[in-house]
């Protein structure tokens, strides 16, 4: 190993001058020192250079050595950083849109065009033709099954054609003994039974015709009739790959896309839904009994604001003045906030106007909220009051019945 020209000397820069002179051989002791250093113990890591200290009588000196070609780091400069990844978010879109994916796809399995597509579909159609001709057989009819070999035996050479139009779009399929060489041997091996039927199989796709496969042993028809089944299927999947690779893809994006929704939809409807059961945990009302002033009878049973013998209302009085439906919290409660919902069916009008009252003893009320009009859905706020009973009463002669009342 040569030693750069370039020694650091960090004292006594006088002494490095003088050594040649004095110390016989020294270039071959400081080549045998750096072998020393190179393969010795020492600190290691970027920015870090071999040293060695040269003592002479009373002067010595430390020095550092630097290898051809390789750059001095500086007291203050720091190796370069290795360059990171892609920014997180980027990765992260990458992965619901599988553009990376999709992109590598499209290289390795190029499109094949409209010639291709030609040429496929002249494939399909003759193993289709070759299925039908199998099918059409029954017992007392001549067997089709040399007529299927050469069908499956055309199919076979349009899906190579279709397969090089993909890198040469302009070649010509008369071009038989070029086009049956691209053949892939993995899937003739894969189509026999036998590795000593290749070269028969090879022969009969190269040589053969409705006379060839006609003229052959039934045996023989019968086996290779599997063989060029398979090798047509197999070819036909290799001109799908693309297709069911981009499919996959599509699919992937969608489920992960459809996932990324939903999660969505979650975070969006989460605050909605804790909210709703923090109010029905809050609501006051709730299991409490309830009375009306009167009874039409029909409505549910207190403390049920909800039954299915009466979805429409949970109460309706008779025609009266004034009437009320009260419910007791069992206990004194803080009240700020009462909703109100109307029956909606009809006879909305009925429930106009209406106050809510509080009490404490169901002697002297209070009332805290008055509501003048048709309403659907009645949001009373008003000042937090101390009450154990509270009540909703119309203030005129007329039916009261409502869908729920709820306390907050």
């Amino acid at each position: 190993m040569r030693l750069a020209s370039a020694w650091r000397l960090r004292h006594h820069h006088d002494l490095i001058a003088a050594l040649p002179a004095r110390i016989p051989g020294l270039t071959h002791a400081l080549a045998v020192a750096w072998e020393g250093m190179q393969f010795g113990s020492g600190a290691q890591g970027p920015g870090c250079r071999p040293e060695f200290r040269l003592t002479l009588g009373s002067h010595s000196a430390s020095v550092s050595v630097v290898t051809i070609g390789e750059p001095r780091l500086g007291q203050d400069e720091k190796p370069a950083s290795t360059p990171r990844e892609g920014r997180l978010h980027e990765r992260i879109v990458d992965w619901f849109w599988r553009g990376s994916e999709m992109a590598r796809v499209r290289q390795a399995l190029p499109e094949v065009g409209d010639r291709g597509s030609a040429l496929a579909a002249r494939a399909r159609t003759s193993a289709e033709l070759a299925k039908n001709m199998l099918a059409s057989d029954e017992p007392g009819e001549i067997s089709s099954e040399d007529s299927a070999c050469e069908a499956y035996r055309q199919s076979t050479y349009w899906a190579l054609c279709s397969l090089l139009a993909r890198e040469e779009p302009t070649f010509q399929p008369e071009q038989g003994e070029r086009i049956w060489a691209t053949l892939d041997p993995a899937l003739l091996a894969q189509a026999v039974s036998d590795e000593a039927r290749i070269e028969g199989l090879q022969t009969a796709l190269r040589s053969g015709s409705f006379v060839y496969f006609a003229e052959l042993p039934k045996v023989e028809q019968q086996a290779l009739l599997i063989e060029l089944r398979k090798l047509s299927q197999a070819l036909l999947t290799k001109l799908d790959e693309r297709s069911v690779a981009l499919d996959a893809i599509y699919l992937q994006r969608t489920s992960r896309l459809a996932l990324l929704a939903l999660v969505a939809i979650c975070v969006a409807l989460t605050p909605v839904i804790v909210k709703k059961q923090l109010q029905e945990r809050s609501e006051l009302a709730n299991s409490k009994p309830w009375r009306a002033s009167s009874a039409l009878g029909e409505g549910c049973t207190s403390p049920a604001q909800k039954c299915p013998e009466s979805p429409n209302f949970f109460f309706h009085t008779l025609e009266e003045a004034s009437p009320w439906v009260e419910f007791d919290l069992r206990a004194s409660r803080k009240v700020s906030r009462v909703r109100v919902e109307n029956r909606v069916d009809c006879c909305t009008e009925r429930a106009d106007p209406v106050v809510i009252e509080v009490s404490s003893d169901q002697k002297r009320w209070k009332r805290v909220a008055r509501h003048e009009g048709i309403f659907t859905e009645w949001e009373a706020e008003f000042s937090p009051v101390q009450a154990r009973y509270l009540r909703v009463r119309l203030l005129k002669q007329n039916y009261l019945h409502l869908a729920a009342v709820r306390i907050y």
